[in-house]
């Protein structure tokens, strides 16, 4: 009974080892090399495929003999439309074959991508609703003093993101970019007035690629900053975008855009000018530490007093899976200030940074 039990139990293990050899995909290269595994996603370039012997492998299409698929996927041709079935590649040539209907041709440089049907339709064909898929991250700071003196401040920063597709290894349609950070600060003493500090800025951008580089976006922002007497500042404009650099480590921007400004203060004339950004944005992995920075150039072509100046550097360091700790630091030129405030205003602040996926 016990040895009819022991081939039992081996017939099963062959027949599950069969059933995944006869559903695993295939890939020959050139040289005449065989990996057997998964085919996760292709694009013009090549083809990232999964095997056990060599983990995950990206392989140009010149170095591909043979690749057949067990299981449907979809490809996306130069056109924007969608091809779907079981895969053939022989010699940089493309075979999509449903049972559906007749098998279509495709050589490598008509193929723009190739996903799984999961990944086409929840990714790349999705419409997600305005508040959905977001990611990005919120920090928060607060310190507080008891004594003579007494003091609180907060300080808050939200910096998000909504790219469509989601997916990063994906070409991206769309991208909606938010920006907050707010400093709030009282200090108090018996029968001295009380000091206050009220600084914020917000921004929001809409970015539409018209190439894999290339975006146009049209944005606004806006300012308040009571240590320069700015009670508020509203920005309007449009511009060009350029994704300089994209590596796993580093992504560089480029910016500028056209925009109408209006400044109010408190107890000073207000201004209204037509001005420019010329804005260069960094973000670079350290390891697990990252780094990412923000400098800005906007100067006025009707009023040429009204040029201002920003830049922000901040550094992230994980403490706990989606936690980390932040540090930043702000530095703000207004040349035209309320009269009797400094035209500089620095800040700097650090508190508790969550991301969010």
């Amino acid at each position: 009974m016990a040895d009819g039990l022991r081939w039992g139990v081996a017939l099963v293990l062959c027949l599950l080892l069969g059933t995944v050899a006869l559903r695993a995909d295939t890939l020959i290269f050139t040289n005449g090399d065989t990996l057997t595994g998964s085919l996760l996603r292709a694009d013009e370039h090549g083809c990232v495929f999964a095997s056990n012997l060599a983990n995950q492998v990206t392989v140009p299409w010149d170095n591909i003999r043979e690749l057949r698929t067990s299981t449907p996927f979809v490809v996306v041709d130069v056109q924007g439309q969608p091809h779907e079935g079981t895969l053939l590649v022989e010699n940089a040539s493309l075979i999509v074959s449903n049972p559906a209907s007749q098998p279509e041709f495709l050589s490598a440089g008509e193929v723009r991508l190739v996903v799984d049907p999961k990944t086409y339709v929840s990714a790349i064909t999705a419409h997600p609703a305005p508040w959905q898929s977001w990611r990005g991250q919120v920090t928060g700071g607060f310190s507080q003093l008891s004594a003579t003196q007494n003091s609180i401040s907060y300080t808050t920063q939200a910096v998000l993101q909504r790219p469509v597709p989601r997916l990063e290894w994906l070409p991206q349609k769309s991208n909606t970019l938010f920006h907050f950070q707010g400093t709030y600060g009282k200090l108090s003493q018996p029968g001295v007035p009380t000091v206050r500090t009220s600084i914020f800025t917000a921004g929001l951008e809409q970015d539409q690629s018209i190439s894999q580089r290339l975006y146009v976006f049209a944005n606004t922002q806006f300012d308040h900053n009571a240590a320069q007497g700015l009670q508020l500042q509203q920005a309007y404009g449009g511009g060009l975008g350029w994704k300089l650099l994209r590596t796993s480590a580093t992504s560089l921007d480029l910016k500028a855009d056209l925009h109408w400004t209006n400044q109010r203060f408190n107890s000073a004339p207000n201004d209204r000018f037509l001005a420019s950004s010329f804005t260069e944005s960094m973000r670079h992995n350290y390891g697990r530490l990252i780094w990412t920075q923000n400098v800005s150039l906007t100067p006025s072509y009707t009023k040429g007093l009204a040029y201002q100046m920003s830049g922000m550097s901040a550094w992230a360091i994980p403490v706990y899976k989606m936690m980390s700790v932040n540090f930043t630091v702000i530095d703000d030129y207004i040349n035209n200030p309320q009269p009797g405030f400094l035209k500089n205003s620095l800040q700097y602040s650090t508190g508790l940074q969550f991301s969010l996926h």
